[in-house]
C-alpha cells in the first residue's frame, strides 16, 4: 500500500467510533441529561415527599443548575488528560446522591441528596461533550448520541410510570443510570495528540486560533439563548394547548409524535455525516424554526397547533445535533463541546419561568413572536461559527495528513539515500 493511501486513511487524528468509546460517550451523555428528560416524573416524586408543586419545581431547578455549574466548571479538566478520573468521580457522587434520594425518608435529606446527585452528574455532561469532539465525524457522532439518548429516554419514560411514580423508582432510575455510566467511564476516548488549534490552523485564516476562541465563546452564548427559546415553547405547550382548546390527550399524542420526528431528523444527520455540512443546514433550520414558533402564537386551530408542536421539535432536534457537532469541530480536545451542554442547561433551567412570565406579562402571541425572533437573531453568528468549525476540522485533518506523509517518507528512506 502506498504512503499516499496511508495518508488518506490517517487524515483524521480523531479516534474512530467503536463499541467501547461509543458506549462510554453516549452513556455519559444520557446520565448527564437524564434529570432534564425525567423532569415531570421528578416533580411528581418530589411532591410525593410532601413538597408543593412550586417547591418541587424549585428543587428540580436547583438540581439542574448544580449539574450545569459543575459541567461548566469542570470543562477544562474534561478537555484534558484527567477526563476519565473526572467522569468516575462525578458519577460516583451522582450514584450515591440519587441512591440516597431514592431510599431516605427524611424530606430535607432526600432533597439535599438529589441536588448533590445532580451536581455529580454534571461531570458526565462535560466529559461526554469533550469525548464527542475526540471521535471522527462530529456530525455523525452527535446525531448518534442524540438518537440513542432519545430512544433510551423513551424506554425509561415508558417503564417508570408502569412501575409507579414513587421516590424509589424515579430517583432509583437516576442512580442506576449514573452507575452504568460509572462502569463504562473508563472507555472514554482521550483527546487526539497535537489537537490544539495553534498547532494546526496556521494555513487557514478563517480557522486561526483567535477566531476559534471567539467562535467557541460565541457558541456558548448563542446555543443556550436559542435553546431557552425552544424550551420555553416546549414547556408552555400545555398552556398553549389550553388557549386554543387542544385536548390533553391530543397534546400528549403531539408531544410523543414530536419525539419521533426528532429521531427522524437526527437520523438524517447521522446518515449524511460530513456531507451535510453545518452552516447552511443550521441557517435553514433556525429560520424554519423561527417561522414555526411565531406561527404558534397566531393560530387558533387546535389541530394546527398540534402539528406545529411536532414540527418545531423535529426541526429543533436537527439543529441541536448540528450545534453539538459545531462545538466539537472547533477543537478536537473538547474545549468547547465540554461546557456546551452545561451552558444549555443554565438556560433550560429558567425556560419554564421565562415562558410563564412572558405569557402573563404580555400575551401568547407576543411571547411566541419573541421566541421566534430569537431564532432569527442567532442565524448570522451561528453561520459564522459553523464556518469556522468546519475550517478548523479540515485544518486538523490536513495537518495530520501532512505529518503522516512525512513520517511515511522517513520510514521508507530512513538514511536519506538519494539516486545521485
Amino acid at each position: 500500500m502506498s504512503s499516499n493511501t496511508h495518508a488518506i486513511q490517517g487524515s483524521d487524528p480523531r479516534h474512530p467510533l467503536g463499541i467501547k468509546n461509543g458506549a462510554a460517550t453516549f452513556m455519559l451523555a444520557l446520565a448527564g441529561l437524564m434529570m432534564a428528560n425525567l423532569a415531570p416524573l421528578i416533580i411528581t416524586a418530589l411532591e410525593g415527599l410532601g413538597l408543593s408543586g412550586i417547591d418541587a419545581g424549585a428543587v428540580l431547578t436547583w438540581g439542574l443548575l448544580a449539574s450545569a455549574v459543575v459541567g461548566l466548571g469542570s470543562s477544562r479538566l474534561a478537555a484534558g488528560s484527567r477526563r476519565r478520573m473526572l467522569a468516575l468521580a462525578g458519577l460516583a457522587v451522582g450514584t450515591v446522591g440519587f441512591a440516597l434520594a431514592a431510599f431516605v425518608s427524611d424530606q430535607s435529606v432526600a432533597v439535599t441528596a438529589f441536588i448533590i446527585g445532580g451536581a455529580g452528574v454534571g461531570a458526565a455532561i462535560s466529559t461526554s461533550g469533550a469525548a464527542i469532539a475526540a471521535l471522527r465525524n462530529p456530525n455523525r457522532v452527535s446525531a448518534m448520541s442524540g438518537i440513542i439518548n432519545r430512544i433510551l429516554v423513551m424506554i425509561v419514560l415508558a417503564i417508570i410510570p408502569i412501575m409507579g411514580l414513587s421516590q424509589v423508582n424515579v430517583f432509583g432510575a437516576l442512580a442506576v443510570i449514573s452507575l452504568l455510566g460509572f462502569i463504562v467511564a473508563a472507555w472514554l476516548p482521550d483527546a487526539p495528540e497535537h489537537a490544539a488549534p495553534v498547532d494546526v490552523t496556521q494555513s487557514l485564516k478563517i480557522a486561526e486560533p483567535r477566531r476559534i476562541t471567539w467562535a467557541g465563546i460565541a457558541i456558548l452564548i448563542v446555543f443556550p439563548l436559542w435553546g431557552t427559546s425552544e424550551d420555553a415553547i416546549w414547556t408552555m405547550a400545555g398552556v398553549l394547548g389550553d388557549s386554543v382548546g387542544l385536548a390533553p390527550a391530543a397534546l400528549g399524542t403531539a408531544l410523543s409524535a414530536a419525539a419521533g420526528g426528532g429521531l427522524i431528523t437526527m437520523l438524517i444527520v447521522l446518515i449524511a455525516g460530513k456531507k451535510l455540512g453545518r452552516a447552511v443546514p443550521l441557517a435553514l433550520a433556525l429560520a424554519l424554526g423561527g417561522v414555526l414558533k411565531i406561527w404558534v402564537g397566531f393560530t387558533a386551530d387546535p389541530t394546527t397547533l398540534a402539528w406545529l408542536i411536532i414540527l418545531i421539535n423535529t426541526v429543533y432536534a436537527f439543529a441541536f445535533s448540528l450545534f453539538i457537532a459545531t462545538a466539537a469541530g472547533l477543537d478536537a480536545r473538547g474545549r468547547w463541546s465540554a461546557p456546551l451542554s452545561g451552558a444549555y442547561l443554565v438556560g433550560s433551567s429558567f425556560a419554564p419561568l421565562i415562558g410563564a412570565w412572558l405569557i402573563e406579562t404580555v400575551d401568547i402571541s407576543t411571547f411566541c413572536l419573541l421566541m421566534g425572533i430569537v431564532s432569527f437573531i442567532v442565524i448570522v453568528p451561528t453561520v459564522i461559527i459553523a464556518r469556522v468549525s468546519v475550517s478548523a476540522e479540515r485544518a486538523l485533518e490536513r495537518e495530520h495528513a501532512a505529518a503522516h506523509r512525512t513520517n511515511a517518507t522517513v520510514n521508507t528512506n530512513p538514511a536519506g539515500v538519494t539516486n545521485d
